[in-house]
């Protein structure tokens, strides 16, 4: 009996400890919404200098909160000063002549908002950036959780020889473009009344770009090397399961010479981005820039102003040896059995794009199949792309 009440009373326990479960939302100040995120750069690769200013966004809803109006201008230790103009919702360009923008000069930013806080960064100093040695990949397969299986692709790296440099921080970013194509031509469309047939097949929608930023942050300390160089610096891997690599790729890797400082701030932000695990795993580290509240300075302002000269090389990749490609193509076609009858007004919205095999049985298809821009991409070839027929 006493067997059989034990049992009874834990399936109570079991029954009732979901409904003891309740959603743990972190306590957040008040005052933690209203810090102002501040990131911007100054380099040497453009006169246009880019700075974005925006709030903390609410843990329950995190969006970007951009702020207007806000006075922007960048000073140097000479006593110049170079005002901003707002382009966007939040971003202001400050345009700086390159005859200016020489090495061993410093800068900093100043900001002043609409409701009277002013964010000033520290003074940087526009440090010499040598040349990139080398850009390249090593075909590779990248191990998984289960150890007969593996990914396919190519791994990229970077050689650093800066013998002749005296600075030892560097920071890489990697903008990637790639050629890709929709599955087929416009060749047969409906708009409701009409079957229309295209001769010759317009392929002007088929070939398209798209760029990204890698997102990955890539950094590297030479200090305590023997010497101001390294070999084979990982980048990022590129699979084969998209059509990255079917027609060509290509990478820009931009490398920056920064300060210690800046280093620190781009190594502690690349911790806080690895896993992090469960909620009482790890603490993330509170990530200081160089910017500050003159008007409040309880306040902290998250994010960092970067100056750095930059040095630029790009690479081209087609045809990888050993790597067959395997993507699924961005197309669903379907079979209309029974032809055009199916195409019911109220269930589609016209012209509707078709495909007609030998047999003539006729094929629906996603706009996608033919339109290549709808991926992502643009239609408008960049001015560096090499001819690929």
């Amino acid at each position: 009996m006493r067997i059989l009440k034990n049992i009874i009373t834990l399936f109570c326990i079991a029954w009732l400890l979901p409904s003891c479960i309740e959603e743990y939302i972190p306590d957040i100040e008040a005052g933690e919404s209203s810090k102002y995120v501040v990131f911007g750069e100054l380099t040497t690769e453009h006169e246009d200098q880019i700075i974005s200013v925006s709030l903390v966004s609410s843990i329950r809803d995190p969006k970007p909160i951009p702020l207007n109006d806000c006075m922007v201008s960048i000073l140097d230790n000479h006593g110049k000063s170079y005002n901003g103009t707002e382009f966007e919702d939040g971003k202001y360009k400050v345009r700086i002549p390159r005859e200016y923008l020489s090495v061993g000069n410093s800068f900093r930013l100043e900001i002043e908002t609409v409701a009277g806080a002013k964010l000033v960064s520290e003074f940087e100093e526009l440090l010499n950036c040598p040349d990139i040695d080398s850009v390249y990949f090593i075909r590779e397969d990248k191990p998984t959780n289960d150890p007969e299986v593996f990914i396919e692709g190519i791994q990229f790296y970077l050689n650093l020889d800066a013998h002749d440099s005296g600075n030892t921080y560097y920071k890489f970013d990697v903008e990637e473009t790639w050629e890709y194509h929709s599955y087929l031509p416009l060749e047969w469309y409906f708009d409701g009344k009409t079957l229309h047939h295209i001769i010759p097949r317009d392929h002007s929608n088929q070939v398209c770009w798209s760029t990204e930023m890698i997102n990955d942050i890539f950094i590297l300390n030479t200090a305590e090397l023997q010497s101001n160089a390294f070999k084979q610096f990982p980048l990022h891997f590129v699979d084969n399961t998209t059509q990255r690599l079917v027609y060509m790729y290509s990478i820009l890797v931009r490398q920056y010479a920064i300060s210690e400082q800046a280093h620190i701030f781009w190594d502690q932000l690349r911790m806080n981005n690895l896993e992090q695990g469960g909620l009482y795993d790890t603490q993330p580290l509170t990530v200081q820039g160089n910017l500050e509240n003159q008007t409040n300075p309880d306040q902290s302002v998250l994010g960092y102003f970067k100056v750095s000269s930059v040095k630029t090389k790009r690479i081209f990749v087609k045809d990888v040896p050993d790597l067959e490609i395997r993507f699924q193509p961005n197309c669903s076609p379907s079979v209309l059995r029974y032809g055009l009858i199916e195409l019911i007004p109220e269930d589609y919205e016209y012209p509707v794009y078709l495909y007609i095999n030998n047999s003539g049985i006729m094929n629906l298809l996603t706009p996608e199949c033919i339109f290549c821009e709808l991926s992502g991409g643009s239609t408008t070839r960049p001015d560096y792309w090499p001819d690929t027929k």
